[in-house]
């Protein structure tokens, strides 16, 4: 009896002594690990979430693309409509479209539409056959525009359809030109047109 109890108590006092052993060599281990200090001057990003004590992360977003100033924008509506207009028309209407933007066009390139209008005329007179052309703008490009200075230019691509208006002469493929347009301020501070310069695209 005297024998098993020093046999128990040699194999606690050994447990004890095991125990102690494995917890001194476990001590570094179970040491908190801390994070990693912030540089100086630097703060954590996002916010504290409530009740958590817990930051959020902010999540970076692609930088908004710069806004155009009102003047470039109005340019650019301006630069599609009055490439659209003098682009389309036919020759059962003369053209119209040389006509209506006229305004819109500095005095001396006012003359230019109206001899480019008279070529139109007269390849395509309103007693011959039927002739019809569309252009549609696909986009104005005025990356390279500054706002508020002397004179502005901008490219558009434009699409162009033309028809002979005969069932000998069917619509031909849509063909695409870039269009090359310069604004000129005035002493009121608005723009007119002041040149207009085409060239073909291959696509």
């Amino acid at each position: 009896m005297e024998r098993r109890t020093k046999l128990l108590i040699l194999i606690v006092v050994a447990a004890i002594l095991l125990a102690l052993g494995i917890y001194i060599l476990l001590q570094p281990i179970l040491k908190n690990v801390q994070p990693p200090a912030l540089p100086t001057g630097t703060t954590p990003s996002g916010t504290v979430v409530p009740g958590t004590g817990q930051p959020t992360m902010n999540v970076p977003t692609e930088p908004s693309a710069p806004a155009r100033a009102p003047d470039i924008k109005i340019l650019e509506d301006l630069a599609s409509v009055f490439i659209s207009r003098i682009g389309s028309g036919s020759s059962s209407d003369g053209f119209q479209g040389y006509t209506d933007v006229l305004l819109n066009a500095t005095m001396s390139y006012r003359e230019t539409l109206k001899r480019d209008q008279a070529a139109m005329q007269a390849a395509h007179p309103a007693a011959g056959p039927a002739y019809g052309v569309m252009t549609r703008v696909v986009s104005v490009d005025s990356r390279s525009a500054v706002s508020g200075s002397g004179r502005i230019s901008m490219t558009a691509q434009a699409q162009i359809s033309e028809d002979a208006g005969s069932p000998t002469a069917p619509i031909g493929m849509p063909s695409y030109k870039e269009a090359t347009i310069t604004f000129e301020r005035q002493a009121d501070g608005t723009y007119l047109v002041d040149d207009l310069m085409w060239k073909d695209l291959t696509l």
